[in-house]
């Protein structure tokens, strides 16, 4: 059995905020940036219709030494076909125990966010990733969902996400997005 077709699109529009800092080199600021709704879409294996969303980190701010800080990430309206499922992927900005990444290209990745965008004790940075945030497990949450929707026969999980990675049938849409301006967060 081949895998179904999964849609993943990121939307256009604020719905929330997230307190972040500048990566890969941290200004010692805090920075204040919207977060977006990511639609998950697909067909269970009873052929009924599924969608789920999430909160996710669209936009990041980059921080390079020698360099003006900016905001970054995808902008314009875009679709992907996810190249591959990354299994020993860590998030860098911030400590995680839910590992592994899809590849949408090059080093724009989907994997695990803040449990909560505004938390200022542990915020998460991020240089234009989609990052799930959704509270404790949101990332391996969103991975299961996407388990459940793809079909995969593979007797294990891992097998399972590495078949879909490899697919061609997980697609991500990026709706068209004004970046949004850099601001620093004041509580």
């Amino acid at each position: 059995m081949s895998v179904r077709t999964i849609q993943l699109t990121v939307g256009k529009y604020a719905i929330g905020r997230a307190v972040t800092w500048s990566y890969p080199d941290d200004d010692g600021k805090l920075y204040d940036l919207p977060t977006y709704d990511l639609l998950l879409e697909g067909t269970d294996d009873t052929s009924m219709p599924q969608s789920w969303r999430f909160e996710v980190f669209r936009f990041g701010v980059q921080g390079r030494s020698g360099h003006a800080t900016r905001v970054v990430g995808l902008a314009d309206q875009q679709t992907h076909q996810i190249k591959a499922w990354l299994p020993h992927y860590t998030v860098h900005s911030a400590s995680s125990t839910e590992i592994g990444a899809w590849q949408v290209y090059d080093s724009f990745l989907i994997h695990d966010g803040p449990d909560n965008p505004l938390d200022t004790v542990v915020p998460y940075a991020s240089i234009g990733c989609v990052e799930i945030c959704n509270g404790p497990n949101g990332f391996v949450d969103f991975n299961d969902k996407i388990v459940s929707l793809s079909g995969s026969t593979k007797p294990t999980r891992a097998e399972k996400l590495k078949e879909i990675g490899s697919s061609g049938n997980l697609v991500i849409t990026y709706m068209q997005a004004i970046r949004p301006a850099l601001k620093v967060f004041v509580s």
